[in-house]
């Protein structure tokens, strides 16, 4: 019985800690991160899902974004794509 009603505690503290985690990831601009401070760390240039495109990796403190943009567009810097509110997962 013990067992069991640990296995119970310990599920719903590892569910907790899940949906806790989960919460704390935002989608933002490129802009709005700029914005904040963060400090780019890296670009690369990648193949995601068969597209060609710069992955950019920013932090602030514990804080972390990776942004990903097409390889057009990072390289003309366009408005439309560093406004996309989509373009960034934010970790804090």
């Amino acid at each position: 019985m013990k067992t069991i009603v640990a296995l119970a505690v310990m599920s719903l503290a590892f569910a907790a800690a899940a949906h806790s985690q989960e919460q704390q990831s935002l989608q933002q601009s490129f802009k709005a991160i700029i914005g904040k401070g963060y400090d780019i760390k890296a670009v690369t240039f990648a193949t995601v899902e068969s597209r060609e495109g710069f992955v950019v990796t920013l932090q602030k403190e514990k804080s972390v974004a990776v942004c990903y943009f097409a390889a057009g567009n990072w390289i003309n810097l366009s408005n439309q794509f560093l406004d996309n509110p989509k373009s960034c997962d934010v970790r804090y």
